[in-house]
């Protein structure tokens, strides 16, 4: 499948528009299954944790590559959402990327990890539905973001 924009033609099938991070295997599935039920699970690429994500990412060849949207999850071992959100929001190549971050009690650092850089924060999640939500908002961002590059 090719997407256009103005910057460039994007082939889909070599890149993802989401790529999100999660330790948890419960939370990975649950996810998957959200992005399965709203037909874009093709769109997103997993990751087991932060130090994963930045590896990928800055092995990428060009920019054309970037996913439309990084998703966080906050509480990780080892290097967590915040400091993977800070790493991106340093490095020259990787700092346009928009980020979300999502966690259980995310009002409590939402101001924080927004003056970061982080573009958008959620709660994570604990009934299906809630995920499924969460997966149609995290959707229709990256839809809308790609509208308004057209």
């Amino acid at each position: 499948m090719l997407y256009f924009n103005r910057r460039n033609y994007r082939d889909m099938s070599k890149s993802h528009s989401i790529l999100l991070v999660e330790d948890d295997a419960d939370d990975r599935y649950i996810m998957h299954l959200a992005f399965t039920e709203l037909n874009y699970a093709d769109q997103v690429k997993v990751f087991n944790s932060g130090e994963d994500i930045l590896k990928y990412l800055q092995a990428l060849p060009h920019s054309d590559l970037y996913p439309s949207l990084v998703v966080l999850d906050y509480n990780m071992p080892g290097m967590n959402g915040g400091e993977v959100l800070m790493r991106m929001k340093m490095d020259d190549g990787l700092r346009d990327i928009p980020v979300a971050m999502y966690s259980t009690g995310m009002r409590s650092l939402e101001v924080k990890l927004k003056s970061m850089g982080a573009a958008h924060c959620f709660e994570k999640g604990q009934q299906i539905i809630e995920v499924v939500t969460l997966a149609l908002r995290l959707k229709n961002i990256v839809e809308n973001k790609e509208l308004m590059e057209e």
